[in-house]
């Protein structure tokens, strides 16, 4: 088990608190600073290879328009910890859905009384499908989620012929780099079109920010906080499994599936089946984000922040 004592989120930020998880992972919590105790709830989760942390200044849009805003990061990243290896029987949705379940249940003792909702980004959105539609734990008022990252059992062929004509997630993670000499040299890699220059600036900053921390092996400089075979982990967790998805017709809430746009840079299989995927939802909707692919949230976060707030106008 790593020890992690380097948090996404900083104290200036955020209320930082750990969740114990079943298998002994210790899950980094945040609760953001400033927002008023008697508003609603929500709960904030990120992508793969990022942390809570990463979305910094669009949570902290959240707190503005008037929520209390609770985020995590998932095991093995972030502030959390690693846990053990093999990664194929520690790093899987079974143990996301449950890590979320607990922190879900920390975050309602936190805000007794209060409604929650959920939003969040690409696989921890499939991932709170799962708990709620296959675990049957759904406490939210309603959910809004960004391109949620389930593998569907049909339409093969659409994830086929996109692989076909490029490797593997997991396969890029791998050869992802690991450690780098100052922030400000992950910043300039980051801000390269071919990487995240599509960002709004300050989104990138709190990305490099969020997921990089001092070398632990006690060479001077620092590393990614999310290890790269982590990482692969994590993808190879979302292409295990269909359960994500077979579970949307359980689904109990109301939802809002937001979906890529396929021809945007960063348009994948994943933003092409989102209206499927909403149409299996009892109660589901689907947008298209026009013009923006998986990355939303760091491309368009006022947008994002909007179509949150537009959730509980509308419950």
């Amino acid at each position: 088990m790593v020890n992690r004592e380097y948090p996404s989120i900083g104290a200036e930020f955020a209320e930082q608190f750990s969740v114990e998880v079943d298998d002994g992972v210790t899950i980094a919590a945040y609760e953001l600073t400033n927002a008023q105790s008697n508003t609603p709830a929500l709960l904030w989760g990120h992508a793969n290879g990022f942390s809570a942390g990463s979305y910094l200044p669009l949570l902290r849009r959240l707190v503005n328009g008037g929520l209390r805003v609770f985020s995590y990061d998932v095991r093995g990243q972030g502030g959390s910890t690693t846990p053990p290896e093999p990664f194929a029987k520690t790093i899987t949705f079974d143990r996301f859905a449950r890590d979320l379940e607990q922190v879900t249940t920390a975050v309602l003792a936190r805000a007794p009384g209060a409604p929650i909702y959920f939003a969040g980004h690409s696989f921890s959105a499939a991932a709170m499908y799962y708990l709620g539609g296959g675990l049957g734990f759904a406490p939210w008022r309603a959910v809004t989620t960004f391109d949620a990252t389930l593998r569907p059992s049909d339409h093969q062929d659409i994830m086929t012929a996109y692989y076909a004509k490029r490797p593997s997630m997991s396969h890029g993670a791998l050869r992802r780099r690991r450690f780098f000499d100052s922030r400000d040299a992950y910043i300039e890699a980051m801000g390269r079109p071919h990487a995240y220059g599509s960002f709004a600036r300050n989104m990138l900053e709190a990305h490099c920010h969020a997921t990089l921390r001092p070398r632990q092996d006690g060479t001077e400089g620092w590393e990614l906080s999310c290890p790269p075979e982590v990482e692969a982990a994590t993808y190879e967790a979302v292409g295990r499994t269909t359960a994500p998805y077979d579970s949307l017709p359980k689904f109990p809430v109301s939802a809002h599936m937001i979906g890529a746009d396929l021809e945007a840079h960063g348009g994948t299989w994943i933003g092409r089946l989102q209206p499927e995927f909403a149409r299996r939802l009892p109660h589901g909707r689907y947008t298209k984000m026009t013009g923006h692919g998986h990355l939303m949230p760091f491309e368009q976060p006022a947008k994002c922040v909007e179509i949150v707030l537009e959730m509980l106008r509308e419950d």
